[in-house]
């Protein structure tokens, strides 16, 4: 990951310069609603001229634009029922008024879909014709709309209008916009996600403790463990029903609960495979060149260890056609005693092992090491990027929207923090006030009177259309800035939040909170996918046959039908029909992504 940040680090250079050249310059606090650098601009990457002054935050957080701006988006909407309130709708509701009335912006949609498919092939109808894009939309096809010369360089406007907490997250994280740059030129914005769900290992603590056994902190130890949670009857009943670890293969060895991919971390540098996109996963070697964890050769010594695992009933049998809901059962169910997944686990669905044995209890620890120490879990650092039509002409007010919206995260030093979100949004809709207390959910059990509750139905409200149109409906979120609420709201329930994030760590049960300080105790443990890229044509054409590939062949080595050398076949095999090619389409992806 170093090396990685240190290529990187000169197509995010700019944000690094220009927080220093803040400091130095006076302020202009007038709203430009003008043009930023065109793609044939050289200036496109650099930092911002010394004739240009800069802005001062403090003040253009309070700027309303006059007169009012439009900004065009377009939207993937579910079908909600606690959305929006009756005579509400995403065109028109409480906060599509605030921005009007206190930032002096109108939102405008272009089309609202209700499947992603619909929308890309919206965009891509729009691209074909030639037509007017939204201003600002989710940009699943990058690269051709790069390639196409319909999209806003972004360099010099994140110099100019981003916030200085936005300017170093970004710089935090420059892989997070690999997947819109190309020739050091950034085209979109990444959407973060908190990245705070890398697995830890959960184990029936009263079945420790019944074996008088201690918690594993490598495989070797795991595989004892599991094999007495296998054969000396944990659970008590003299029956031969239990078994080690609840996993689903089915999808591939990482999922987003009952995963594999820290006993693939174990052996490799790089990320456990998923069978569903030849995009997913991919890691840099130490030369820079992006490798696909799924040929690599340490997957050899995994999969000798899950067919081993498997041979001596350690784990489910039916662990390759069952997903993570129904491979996570037999632990809720209490006939399992191991299961990787996050930090939330402890209350869903593990509690409901209390249903089948009061007394049992779940405990969360690290993630074993392997036999050359190597500890190692997916993480998803972002969902996606926003992206901005060439024609746009008010980047400036997207800006200060989303500087706003990020002052939530960051708390109330941030300059852009309005105290008027310091409770929620909207009092009557993210939350009420009852007899002196905030009530954010739970308002028939909480003794709030019906009248005040925000829908009929009793439902808390699902306001990321209304809150976060100009955003893809994601929160802005900063990724592990709630991380030290674990800590805190463990030590002590009713502690202040510092800001958005740690006000939802708190709301979080005990176990999850204890889980949450595990976890990060291996936050360097965490891989990121390192292609964000559009799938080439070859992955297109030949994306589903080599996961075929991939699944068919894991599989068959871990369920025995197959011994683990033919590991070297299926690579051969997966490199000749399409996966060179793969190979060779993905490292020219990356090598896009670098200034030149």
């Amino acid at each position: 990951m170093k090396q990685k940040r240190k290529r990187l680090l000169g197509s995010m250079a700019f944000i690094l310069v220009f927080t220093a050249y803040l400091a130095a310059c006076s302020s202009d606090n007038k709203p430009n609603n003008g043009a930023v650098a065109s793609k044939e601009t050289p200036e496109a990457t650099a930092p911002a001229k010394a004739t240009e002054q800069a802005i001062d935050h403090a003040q253009q957080a309070k700027i309303k634009f006059d007169p009012p701006v439009t900004i065009t988006t377009a939207i993937v909407q579910e079908q909600l029922d606690n959305a929006f309130k009756p005579g509400e709708s995403i065109e028109d509701n409480v906060f599509t008024k605030w921005m009007k009335d206190n930032m002096g912006i109108e939102v405008k949609f272009d089309f609202i879909v209700g499947k992603q498919a619909d929308f890309d092939t919206k965009l891509r109808l729009l691209l074909a014709s030639d037509e007017k894009l939204p201003d600002v939309f989710t940009g699943s096809f990058a690269a051709d709309l790069i390639d196409a010369g319909k999209l806003l360089p972004l360099n010099d406007a994140i110099e100019k209008y981003a916030s200085p907490n936005l300017k170093q997250l970004f710089a935090k994280f420059p892989q997070a916009f690999e997947p819109v740059t190309r020739d050091g030129v950034i085209y979109g914005i990444p959407r973060f996600l908190s990245a705070d769900e890398g697995g830890v290992m959960w184990i029936r603590e009263d079945w420790l403790k019944k074996l008088n056994r201690k918690a594993p902190t490598t495989i070797e130890e795991l595989e004892k463990l599991l094999d007495a949670f296998t054969n000396q009857d944990p659970d008590g009943n003299s029956k031969a029903d239990t078994f080690g670890l609840a996993v689903s293969l089915k999808d591939g060895m990482y999922t987003w609960m009952a995963s594999a991919d820290p006993i693939f971390g174990a052996y490799s540098d790089y990320m456990a495979p998923e069978f569903r996109l030849i995009a997913q996963f991919w890691n840099p070697d130490a030369n820079g060149k992006l490798v696909y964890g799924a040929v690599d050769p340490s997957a050899k010594p995994f999969l000798a260890t899950m067919a081993r695992w498997k041979k001596n009933g350690y784990i489910d049998p039916e662990a390759g056609v069952k997903d993570a809901m129904k491979a996570v059962e037999p632990a809720a169910k209490g006939t399992a005693g191991v299961v990787f997944g996050p930090n939330w686990m402890g209350q869903w669905p593990l509690e409901d092992t209390l249903k089948a044995n009061p007394n049992a209890v779940w405990k969360a620890y690290p993630v074993p090491a392997g036999p050359d120490g190597k500890v190692g879990r997916v993480v998803n650092l972002t969902g996606g990027s926003l992206v901005f039509s060439k024609e746009f002409k008010h980047i400036d007010a997207w800006f200060a929207y989303l500087n706003k919206m990020y002052a939530r995260q960051f708390g109330s030093t941030d300059p852009y923090y309005d105290p008027a979100f310091d409770i929620g949004f909207f009092e009557g809709y993210d939350y009420v006030k009852h007899d002196g207390r905030i009530v954010k959910s739970g308002f028939q059990e909480s003794g709030v009177p019906q009248d005040k509750w925000p829908l009929a139905s009793g439902k808390a409200m699902e306001m990321k259309y209304a809150l976060y149109a100009l955003h893809g409906a994601f929160a802005p979120t900063v990724p592990y800035l709630g991380d030290p609420g674990y800590a805190k709201f463990v030590a002590d329930p009713n502690a202040p939040a510092a800001n958005s994030a740690e006000e939802r760590v708190k709301s979080l049960t005990k176990s999850q909170l204890e889980a949450g300080n595990v976890r990060q105790t291996q936050s360097a443990a965490d891989k990121f996918n390192a292609f964000q890229g559009a799938p080439s044509e070859t992955m297109q054409s030949k994306g589903a046959l080599l996961n075929k590939l991939e699944s068919e062949t894991y599989l068959k080595i871990i369920y025995g039908e197959k011994p683990v050398d033919y590991f070297d076949e299926f690579v051969k095999e997966w490199k000749a029909s399409g996966g060179d090619q793969v190979i060779a389409d993905a490292n020219k992806w990356y090598e896009s992504t670098k200034k030149k």
